[in-house]
């Protein structure tokens, strides 16, 4: 197994195990690459009390704080995990609501990736969490693709996360037809090639029992066709359990789109490792 670049720890607030306990694990699958990447909803960059708010299932609080001390834990780490390459990072959600702050943890000298998600629109809570009863799902749809829009023409990403996270929990997802949308897919992917960051294979879905990759081999392909070079494999695990789970699909998806190496980032620098 090459890589899983897409982690979370115990202090994600949805997650488990400590950074420790991953380097054992991805050791044992003789994971070359891993990424530790926490949870900064940089919305919510302070705690609770700061917004008079309480922190609920719905809503994650005190992203700097989650940061900080995930950078730390694995930065001490890093000297002692060979065979591993262990990368410190952060899950950045919905960066365009707050550039500056997203700013501070891309710049932060630790750091050598940055994951950017867009997990809610403005005003608006996960996308796990809506009502798709109430909901007008092609403005829905819509209105995710143009925030990540947004998301990709900043400077505060390396790896642009589950591009698809906006369908994941559609009713019948897998009958929904993206057509209408494919022209603001595709202004994504040449933002995310133009500026030389990376795209997602996200192999958290095939877990579920309809199984599903965010995004598909459509789109990986088409991420390929319009030259996208930079490609990353990540089971997005948030306990050690998944920490494998489906990468070597995942690599061979890779392959079939044409993709016969794949990037890591060293302090933001693009790296690339043959599949």
């Amino acid at each position: 197994m090459i890589m899983n670049l897409h982690t979370h720890t115990h202090h994600s607030p949805d997650a488990a195990q400590t950074v420790a306990e991953r380097i054992t694990a991805a050791n044992a699958l003789g994971l070359k690459y891993m990424a530790i990447t926490d949870h900064v909803e940089i919305n919510r960059y302070y705690p609770a009390e700061y917004y008079h708010a309480e922190e609920t299932e719905e809503y994650f609080y005190n992203g700097k704080g989650v940061f900080e001390a995930s950078a730390a834990e694995t930065e001490s780490l890093k000297a002692t995990c060979a065979p591993l390459t262990l990368l410190t990072g952060a899950e950045i959600g919905q960066i365009p609501q707050d550039i500056e702050k997203s700013a501070l943890i891309y710049n932060d000298p630790r750091v050598d990736l940055i994951l950017g998600s867009v997990h809610e629109l403005p005003g608006r809570p996960d996308f796990y969490f809506l009502d798709y009863a109430k909901e007008d799902i092609p403005a829905l749809v819509t209105a995710y693709f143009e925030e990540v829009l947004r998301l990709a023409q900043t400077d505060c990403y390396d790896i642009l996360a589950h591009l698809t996270y906006g369908l994941r929990y559609l009713p019948n997802r897998r009958a929904y037809d993206l057509t209408p949308h494919r022209g603001l897919i595709d202004e994504i992917l040449m933002t995310v090639i133009r500026k030389g960051k990376a795209i997602e294979l996200n192999g958290s879905g095939l877990r579920k029992p309809q199984p599903y990759i965010d995004p598909d081999l459509m789109l990986i392909k088409r991420f390929r066709e319009l030259g996208g070079e930079h490609l990353t494999i990540s089971t997005d695990a948030h306990d050690t359990k998944y920490l494998g789970f489906g990468v070597d699909l995942l690599e061979d998806m890779a392959r079939t789109a044409g993709f016969d190496r794949l990037t890591v980032f060293r302090r933001h620098e693009p790296c690339f490792v043959n599949l």
